[in-house]
């Protein structure tokens, strides 16, 4: 990690923060791939050396970055999960709470989403397996409200995708008001 002042470990994340959160402007202002590992450095107020100590290209800034949005979803999820509520319930208040991360970050996801499908192979299987943990849960509750007899007995897995895909056109598509 980086050299000199040895920084104790949250503020080594804080700074990964900064140097996201920093990129992520240049990104929406200017695009991914116009965007320079340079100016990230400039924007984030630290010197290009240090910031390959904490990532050694764009590409691994923003699969950190999607990486943890995508963790802190799934802990929030979790918590739901762990709720003493039928699971049609739980699965609701999961799915609000999604929706309200999307229109949250409605410009950030819209154009990062892009950006994420041009990374390397190995880049996209490890936001992967973090989208599927989440999708799991979201498959638990399905499961369970089957089992309670909420919902009638329907492919989980298959489900659970529909749900997550069936929301995004909800954030995304507008009316002429502009509202979704």
């Amino acid at each position: 990690m980086p050299k000199g002042i040895p920084l104790t470990d949250e503020e080594q994340i804080r700074r990964r923060y900064e140097i996201f959160w920093a990129s992520v402007k240049l990104f929406l202002k200017s695009g991914f791939q116009e965007t320079s590992m340079r100016e990230i450095a400039h924007a984030a107020n630290i010197g290009k050396s240090t910031l390959y100590d904490y990532f050694q290209a764009k590409d691994e800034i923003l699969v950190w970055g999607v990486e943890d949005e995508i963790m802190d979803l799934t802990v929030e999820a979790q918590k739901i999960v762990e709720l003493s509520l039928p699971a049609i319930e739980r699965l609701r208040k999961v799915m609000k709470t999604y929706l309200e991360f999307l229109a949250a970050s409605k410009e950030l996801y819209l154009k990062i989403s892009f950006e994420v499908q041009r990374l390397d192979l190995e880049s996209q299987k490890r936001i992967q397996v973090r989208r599927h943990t989440y999708q799991d849960l979201i498959r638990q509750l399905i499961d369970e409200g089957v089992k309670e007899g909420s919902f009638r007995k329907v492919d989980s897995l298959l489900v659970a995708r529909l749900l997550l895909i069936a929301i995004m056109p909800t954030v995304f598509t507008s009316r002429p008001t502009g509202a979704p």
